[in-house]
């Protein structure tokens, strides 16, 4: 094919002489001035945030021209290539994305008799392989051979979309590797988001392991494109969407609304436990104070007493009438003061008798 169009375009130029041989001078001058116009075709403006390669002739040329002027030879000698190396690229990964609605209540159980089953059946060929498929159910269902998905550690499906981000870091190296490029990241990205998926649980996927997922799967096509020497730089992968299939999507949300309502519930709990017990520690380091005050006063009163009687008991030894009397004494006035009233009953009715009332704050 290559020496069949060399040896056109050699036939071309040689009638183009044989053209010009026969030209009048003023149809010269015109054709002079289209060919100058021709020639200027050659000079390209490559815009900022872009460089370009030159196909010389069907052959890539090696040397990579940035923004600016690019003087080249004009169509079909020159073709350039123009690549957007000041900004990220996106590839979207959409071959795994949930594409039926939520089935509300999956374990209602389908009424139907087998004579209704079967006039319901379908059958649909993908392949050249034919398959059954129950016509009330048809897009409900997953289908494992027109749909993806991926297993979890724990063998759960997961669904889900992603976006490929990625920049042109040699634009050579990039156009060497064929317009299948896309394709072939296309592949990297669900092969590393697979791995990283089988790697992890369901539960730790959706949840906290989303963004590690996402940078590791990341990083893993990095790896293989630096391998392969794709000439792109990968900027990350962005998850749109990740969970299960629309079949079990209810079910899930319940287990996990139920472990998030036995998180909430725990964290209740743990929150009262603290709460209440700083509560009764403070009571009980209030009730050690008090008891530990009152204890120190009674200590305190009985050394007191205990001294006091010592030294009583020093002088009653040496008189003893002497403190008798004054204890007597000492009783008396304690006892009279909180008589209120005194009764003293005649000699000649009776024996003299005292009858004593006690103040109403000694009544007890």
């Amino acid at each position: 094919m290559k020496k069949h169009s060399l040896r056109s375009e050699g036939r071309a130029v040689e009638a183009l002489l044989i053209l010009l041989k026969h030209l009048t001078a003023h149809a010269r001058w015109v054709f002079a001035i289209l060919l100058l116009l021709y020639a200027l075709s050659g000079i390209r403006t490559i815009q900022p945030q872009e460089q370009a390669l030159l196909l010389r002739f069907g052959r890539l040329q090696p040397q990579v021209h940035g923004p600016g002027l690019l003087v080249g030879l004009p169509e079909p000698f020159d073709k350039v290539l123009r690549f957007e190396t000041g900004k990220d690229l996106a590839l979207p990964l959409d071959r795994w994305k949930m594409d039926s609605a939520k089935i509300q209540d999956p374990d209602k159980a389908v009424q139907f008799t087998d004579a209704q089953m079967a006039e319901k059946m379908k059958t649909t060929a993908v392949g050249g392989a034919v398959y059954s498929e129950y016509d009330d159910v048809k897009g409900r269902s997953l289908d494992p051979v027109t749909r993806g998905y991926s297993l979890s550690s724990d063998f759960n499906v997961v669904q889900g979309s992603f976006v490929l981000r990625y920049r042109i870091a040699e634009p050579f190296r990039y156009a060497s590797a064929g317009e299948g490029i896309g394709t072939l990241l296309e592949k990297l990205g669900y092969r590393a988001i697979t791995r990283q998926l089988a790697d992890r649980k369901i539960d730790a996927s959706l949840t906290s392991d989303r963004r590690d997922l996402a940078s590791a799967a990341a990083r893993e096509v990095q790896d293989e494109a630096t391998r392969l020497q794709l000439g792109v730089v990968i900027s990350g992968i962005d998850i749109r969407e990740l969970s299960p299939p629309s079949q079990v999507l209810a079910a899930f949300e319940d287990v996990t609304n139920a472990k998030q309502f036995a998180k909430t519930l725990f964290e209740n709990a743990r929150q009262y436990e603290s709460t209440t017990l700083s509560q009764s520690e403070g009571e009980a380091a209030s009730i050690r104070h008090r008891a530990e005050g009152h204890a120190s006063g009674l200590l305190a009163d009985a050394e007191g007493e205990s001294s006091a009687f010592t030294a009583l008991l020093v002088n009653y030894r040496q008189q003893p009438e002497l403190v008798s009397g004054r204890l007597l004494q000492e009783t008396l006035d304690t006892v009279m003061g909180r008589i209120r009233s005194r009764t003293l009953l005649p000699a000649d009715q009776a024996r003299p008798s005292l009858i004593l009332e006690p103040s109403p704050e000694y009544g007890h």
